[in-house]
């Protein structure tokens, strides 16, 4: 059974993860915006659903946009 989040609990988890704020807005925007493939994430039940599986992808593609930071540059900058 794949494990399904909301947009909002898709945010919670990456922003746990990089440890910098997400907003659910920047996710849906990604996917308004057609940068992620809407296919992976369906609307069921009038929610957009994302399986765990599509985070690292939505969490690099935040990062390229520079919607967040990741802990990589993170901590280059901070050992600088």
């Amino acid at each position: 059974m794949v494990d399904l989040l909301t947009v909002s609990g898709a945010a919670r988890e990456i922003e746990h993860h990089c440890g910098c704020p997400v907003r659910p807005r920047d996710i849906s925007t990604l996917l308004y915006d057609r940068r992620i493939d809407d296919r992976l994430c369906p609307i069921i039940a009038g929610h957009r659903m994302i399986s765990r599986e599509v985070l690292p992808l939505i969490e690099q593609v935040l990062v390229e946009r520079g919607v967040i930071s990741s802990r990589v540059e993170e901590a280059h900058s901070h050992a600088s």
